[in-house]
């Protein structure tokens, strides 16, 4: 079992808090790790959509892949913060809305749990994640991190923006 985390980066104005969504559809590109020919573009997954595998003492898993050539299948399943398997780590995904304490900060937003498949892209979507103005506005709707996005908080009469957004896997 690899532990993937999905970390995120970016400039911000007045913004507290940035999460991900609890039931985001999440968009990764996978590839075998035993090959650099196969891969698999796009792949959506959700946290609440499991699929049962055909062992019937296999856990059910969020996606699964029978890879060119394989005796089994192989399979990627969303982690939550509370899992076992996360216990401890400093790189703890989750839900909660975080602090936003300096710009720059690579800060995991996603982990997943992988068995024969290894994530290598993300591709951005709109409404993944809710943002908090330090005004107090939250902006649930139309936040797209695929380019540079910014608001109007009405209560702080602020502009609010994150800005060159970045993203990279790392393994814990």
């Amino acid at each position: 079992m690899t532990i993937f985390v999905l970390e995120i980066k970016a400039e911000f104005e007045n913004i507290a808090s940035v999460s991900a969504r609890p039931d985001n559809e999440w968009s990764i590109d996978l590839k075998n790790p035993l090959n650099d020919y196969e891969e698999r573009k796009a792949v959506t997954i959700r946290a609440s959509e499991l699929q049962e595998m055909e062992n019937e003492h296999q856990a059910p898993v969020n996606f699964a892949v029978k890879w060119e050539g394989a005796n089994k299948m192989s399979t990627l399943t969303i982690m939550n913060a509370g899992d076992k398997a996360l216990k401890g780590k400093k790189k703890q995904p989750s839900n909660a809305p975080r602090p936003v304490v300096e710009s720059e900060t690579w800060t995991p937003v996603l982990a997943v749990d992988c068995r024969g498949v290894e994530p290598n892209g993300w591709n951005k979507g709109e409404d993944e994640f809710t943002v908090e103005s330090t005004g107090g506005s939250k902006f649930e709707e139309g936040v797209d991190f695929s380019d540079d996005w910014c608001e109007y908080c009405e209560k702080s009469e602020d502009s609010v923006g994150i800005n060159n957004v970045e993203w990279r896997w790392t393994t814990l």
